[in-house]
């Protein structure tokens, strides 16, 4: 029963006093959720918040920086999201709404928005906007704080995945899902690598250096499956950079009794419904969302095939973030690991050498797959 349904039968069946009403549907409002969520914590949810209204705030005041072409589209699409997130603080009467009723997938390549708004107007509105110093305790935040103990995460990487959190929470306290940090991400398209480096390094105020050996090929968060390796790999737009899996926002959000129950959690396998036959989904769409060779990979796991040593070579590098080595390294593995397997063992050498403060090695990775092989 959803809470719109619920609430109607309360106040049928039960003669509720007003303010109790008013407060569940308060509740029902700020928090929606299905039967198959969990409900999320208030104070997580600030943490949420706090984070989105920081990177917003960030990328209103960096946008000239952030996006590839300031002259381009990119620009003004996202200006006016950031616009409409602050539209109470900057003192406009209402929500500005986008100068055109057809969405963005919709327009001409070549479409110009005809009323533009200018980066440094923007920054300089925003500069009398004022940030909450206050820190969230949370779950989510202790956590984070945790987690750079235990793995001897930088600054940077905390930073990082503090916001790629707000991006990915399912739950939000704002109504108005138009004017979200993933929507105003989406907007900016990446050029290269190094705008991706420049993008991230402006919008959470670290050092450039930090963020190129934070996404370096064997990536420690991409190879601990912390971020999703999917969208990370394609990185068309700036929201792909920040997409974390599900399990580790989950893991985020849940408390755990003591440090090895911790560590046992980020070694838990995943639920990878790319790899399951149910005859419902054709092999063929494996190819629409995946590049070939990877595609190539699970169509192998999912029809129950060896994997070949190219397949093998193929998945260590996405699941690194690009790491690459020869292949006779994989050779002897070909037939003899799974992608699951494969997977599971990236991720145990990744938080082996991240415990130990160590990059992962291509030792580390042979050692790992041949343990994992069968």
């Amino acid at each position: 029963m959803t809470g719109a349904a619920m609430s109607g039968v309360l106040e049928k069946n039960m003669c509720l006093d007003k303010s109790l009403k008013e407060a569940f549907d308060t509740i029902r409002k700020a928090a929606c959720f299905d039967s198959h969520s969990l409900v999320p914590h208030p104070e997580n949810l600030n943490f949420q918040a706090s984070e989105e209204r920081r990177a917003m705030h960030r990328l209103g005041t960096q946008l000239a920086e952030i996006v590839g072409t300031p002259a381009g589209e990119d620009l003004q699409h996202c200006a006016h999201t950031v616009r409409r997130y602050f539209w109470n603080e900057l003192g406009l009467s209402q929500p500005p709404e986008l100068p055109t009723d057809v969405p963005r997938f919709l327009l001409k390549p070549d479409h110009a928005i005809e009323r533009r708004i200018g980066a440094q107007e923007l920054a300089d509105q925003l500069a009398a906007v004022t940030l909450s110093d206050t820190p969230a305790l949370c779950i989510v935040a202790s956590k984070l704080s945790l987690l750079s103990k235990l793995l001897n995460l930088g600054d940077t990487a905390i930073k990082y995945l503090g916001l790629a959190y707000a991006h990915c929470s399912i739950h939000s306290l704002t109504n108005d899902e138009s004017s979200t940090l993933k929507v105003a991400l989406s907007h900016i398209g990446l050029a290269d690598d190094a705008h991706l480096n420049r993008a991230v390094a402006a919008l959470l105020n670290v050092p450039l250096d930090d963020v190129q050996a934070l996404f370096a090929p064997s990536s420690i968060l991409v190879s601990l499956r912390f971020v999703d390796a999917a969208p990370f790999n394609r990185r068309r737009t700036l929201r792909d950079v920040f997409v974390l899996t599900d399990e580790f926002v989950t893991l985020l959000e849940t408390p755990y009794r003591s440090h090895q129950a911790l560590l046992a959690g980020i070694l838990e396998p995943e639920h990878d419904f790319d790899l399951l036959d149910d005859g419902t989904t054709p092999i063929g769409y494996l190819y629409e969302i995946l590049p070939k060779d990877i595609a190539e990979a699970y169509e192998c796991a999912v029809l129950g095939r060896p994997l070949k040593s190219i397949h093998l070579q193929a998945l260590v590098s996405w699941y690194t973030a690009g790491f690459r080595m020869l292949p006779s390294f994989y050779s002897p593995l070909a037939g003899h690991i799974t992608v699951e397997a494969l997977r599971d063992a990236i991720k145990r050498a990744a938080l082996e050498c991240a415990q130990a403060n160590k990059p992962l090695t291509s030792h580390a990775l042979v050692k790992a797959l041949y343990a994992a092989s069968t």
